[in-house]
């Protein structure tokens, strides 16, 4: 429909110009007062056949610019190629080219429909002000990358419009106020936002138990593979993640209010389907997460409590009812972020005590004793799963007041930190167990050592483990709570039922969320590292490989490039890509994606 409407109104502006409209190459002879207001009208661009029309729906959007003359008629500024109609031409552009263009005016009789209004025209504005300018200055080479029509319209309207004060153009979207003093003192006081505070919440989200499957998947690749397996994953998520903020950031500019999840956004952007697809990959990752946890956790809880397997519970149900009960019973309260808190330093501790212990026992000969290239596309799953923070990045571009700069650093370098940590880990335990010696390095200098070094160990596993779960219970059950919660009833009405510790809503929630993941770990407990490996190929690489691609291509494929990238139209704050490389990046991103997705399901079939 949205097809067939654009299809209709190029029409209708083609039935509007005048007999004698054809398009005036630049320096026409007749001279044209402009006065009244200035216009940008896009459509879809048109490709000739053979080229299907989806196709066209990838691309920039066509423009042109229309000024109000002061007899009454409108002249609108074009930039198309010589030969539009031509397939040669359209291909040479396709592929990266370029093709001679023509530009100029054309003279229509009114206002067509479907127009946004830009601003008012300079006083005492001609037609051949703008024509003869451009005729000096324009490339007539026109190139769908750099030279096209969005920038013959930029350079239009910088003619055209009486300018607005671009003094205030900056990189923040809003200020944040100090609710404590407004509620306290009524007055209104900037809160400078924590830069510090994001990243740390970035870089703490990327943390998890992932980091523990990573030697025993790394180790029959090799150390110097699985390090550049690591850094090309690091590249690829923090990518997604800028995708992410990407379209956080152009939903809270256009809607006023702070994007609150993916899934939000991919039902704004890609419709139901997308909405679909991320909560499937939502659940997917989350599920088998909880099973990883589940399993590997209740191993390391049975192993520290004195007479833990005499308790009579399945490992996975003993850790589920610990750290599941402690989250049930603390869930929206202070207790729960000191607990979690508590285990997060305890991660950091273990850690440093961990490689400051295990160094001595490191052999730095046994890193280059493995390398086995072929097999590092086998372990993409993990490492991306490893490198996971993504869920975060709407509250961090809510944090930071949408301020772009900030955004980029947080998600940069919050990512980067445990970037360093993985590979120090990785390097560490692969040094002090000799290759093939062990299926789980980490168990075998586990089971090696004694004392302060599997203290530490055991410590730093169970604390990772527990940090990661309790941010995967209430990520799910609030995901649960919103997916379930009755669209009719208000909020107010809602809370009233569903309040309560024990409420049936709660428990509920807390069923769906804990009780499937059990099912599957206990009926085998060994299923950690597969676990893992699902999550990673299916869930993640859905999540936040290919559905961040395809916001973002939906997104910049509904802006107006001519103003994303003139702030000072729109309210001077600054949008447009927070990854280079247009089209091309996005079909990369994605394709990288579908490809893991590909490779493991394969895998499962033949296996």
């Amino acid at each position: 429909a949205a097809a067939a409407a654009a299809a209709a109104a190029v029409t209708t502006l083609i039935e509007e110009v005048e007999p004698n409209s054809e398009m005036d190459e630049t320096g026409g002879n007749s001279a044209h007062v402009l006065s009244g207001s200035v216009y940008l009208w896009q459509t879809p661009l048109k490709l000739p056949a053979p080229f299907p029309a989806w196709l066209a729906k990838l691309l920039p959007r066509h423009s042109v610019v229309l000024a109000e003359c002061a007899d009454g008629s409108v002249a609108a500024f074009d930039f198309e190629p010589r030969s539009p109609e031509s397939p040669q031409t359209a291909f040479q552009l396709l592929l990266g080219g370029s093709a001679q263009g023509r530009f100029g005016f054309k003279k229509l009789q009114r206002i067509p429909k479907q127009v946004m209004r830009v601003g008012p025209v300079q006083l005492g504005a001609r037609v051949e002000d703008v024509t003869v300018g451009l005729n000096n200055s324009f490339n007539p080479r026109l190139a769908l990358s750099e030279n096209d029509c969005n920038s013959y319209s930029r350079e239009v309207l910088s003619r055209l419009l009486a300018q607005p004060d671009s003094s205030e153009a900056g990189e923040r979207l809003f200020s944040t106020l100090d609710g404590d003093a407004l509620a306290q003192e009524g007055k209104a006081i900037y809160k400078e936002p924590s830069l510090l505070g994001a990243t740390a919440l970035v870089a703490g989200t990327t943390v998890g138990a992932g980091i523990l499957a990573l030697p025993a998947v790394t180790q029959p690749v090799g150390f110097v593979p699985s390090t550049l397996g690591l850094f090309l994953a690091w590249v690829y998520m923090a990518t997604t993640g800028l995708l992410i903020a990407e379209v956080a950031l152009a939903e809270m500019a256009a809607s006023g209010s702070v994007a609150t999840s993916i899934q939000s956004m991919a039902a704004r952007t890609i419709g139901p389907v997308g909405a679909a697809v991320s909560s499937l990959a939502f659940i997917i990752v989350h599920f088998g997460l909880l099973v990883a946890y589940m399993s590997r956790g209740g191993e390391l809880l049975v192993g520290l409590l004195p007479g833990g397997s005499a308790i009579g519970l399945p490992a996975p149900a003993l850790f589920v009812v610990v750290f599941g009960g402690f989250v049930f019973l603390s869930k929206g309260s202070d207790a729960l972020e000191t607990f979690n808190n508590t285990f997060t330093l305890a991660v950091l501790l273990s850690f440093l005590t961990l490689v400051t212990l295990a160094l001595p026992s490191a052999d730095p000969a046994r890193l280059l004793q493995t390398a086995d290239w072929a097999r590092t596309t086998e372990i993409a799953p993990t490492l991306l799963l490893s490198l996971v923070y993504h869920n975060v990045v709407p509250t961090v571009c809510a944090q930071l007041e949408g301020d772009r700069q900030k955004i980029r650093f947080a998600i940069m370098m919050g990512s980067f930190l445990p970037l360093l940590m993985f590979l120090v880990w990785n390097g560490v335990i692969l040094a002090a167990v000799a290759p093939g010696s062990a299926a789980d390095p980490l168990n075998a200098l586990l089971a090696s050592q004694s004392g302060p070094l599997a203290a530490g160990v055991s410590a730093f596993s169970l604390s990772a483990i527990v940090t990661s779960f309790i941010g995967f219970v209430v990520s799910l059950t609030d995901f649960f709570a919103d997916a379930l919660r009755d669209k009719k009833s208000g909020t107010a009405a809602a809370s009233q039922v569903d309040g309560g510790l024990f409420s049936q809503t709660r428990l509920r929630d807390f069923a769906l969320t804990l009780g499937s993941p059990l099912v599957v770990a206990c009926y085998d407990p060994s299923l950690f590292f597969k676990a893992i490996d699902v999550a990673g190929a299916f869930g993640v690489s859905m999540l936040f490989g290919l559905l961040p691609a395809w916001m973002a291509l939906v997104q910049r494929s509904t802006e107006s490039p001519v103003l994303v990238q003139q702030p000072s139209l729109l309210g001077g704050y600054v949008r447009g890509p927070l990854v280079p490389g247009g089209l091309g990046v996005l079909a990369v991103v994605g394709g990288i994606a579908l490809a893991v997705v590909a490779q493991n399901a394969l895998e499962l079939f033949l296996h």
